[in-house]
């Protein structure tokens, strides 16, 4: 009986420790995908520069020549 108890406790202890293992291995994925998911969104989001404003696009509206009074 107390063989078993052993076998079963040291199968266990086996289990837990592969458990434990493969804990590790996700929370590294894990961290490993939320920085790519970071860089992701830091690649899609727009420049402040990058969009007209609203002023710009009134400014850009009027065509002045030469010959235009103003």
């Amino acid at each position: 009986m107390a063989k078993q108890r052993d076998a079963r406790i040291a199968r266990d202890e086996a289990e837990i420790a592969r458990l434990h293992a493969r804990v590790r291995e996700l929370e590294a994925s894990n961290d490993a995908l939320g920085k790519a998911i970071g860089l992701l969104h830091e690649m899609n989001v727009p420049e402040p520069d990058a969009t007209p404003t609203i002023t710009d696009l009134d400014d850009s509206s009027t065509w002045r020549t030469d010959s235009s009074s103003s």
